[in-house]
């Protein structure tokens, strides 16, 4: 969790009641790409589009924590709510999101 962006771990030490500040959508965007990027697998890379080979293992991603996904769906959440229109970039976000869940869930 070195690379999860500082809104997370206000929002957990908080007991999850509480609605971060973001002062940038577009430098929220840019910490949760990476964070999403050190949290997937390996064999996905460090460049986007991130990999999308199916059929390769999603166990790293079943570790993530307390919430597991939650943080990760909040995140976006707050990416979201910080703009004023959706942007391509949250857009792919979101599509990469889904994909990982519906990868995950063929994978149980």
């Amino acid at each position: 969790a070195k690379k999860r962006p500082k809104a997370v771990g206000d929002w957990v030490a908080r007991a999850r009641n509480y609605t971060p500040t973001i002062a940038s959508a577009e430098e929220l965007g840019e910490q949760w790409w990476i964070w999403w990027t050190d949290i997937n697998p390996d064999w996905r890379g460090e460049e986007r589009p991130l990999g999308r080979d199916a059929g390769k293992p999603w166990k790293s991603m079943d570790y993530l924590g307390q919430n597991g996904f939650l943080n990760v769906l909040m995140v976006l959440k707050w990416w979201r709510d910080a703009m004023e229109e959706s942007s391509p970039d949250w857009e792919d976000a979101v599509d990469d999101v889904i994909w990982v869940l519906q990868q995950m869930q063929r994978e149980r």
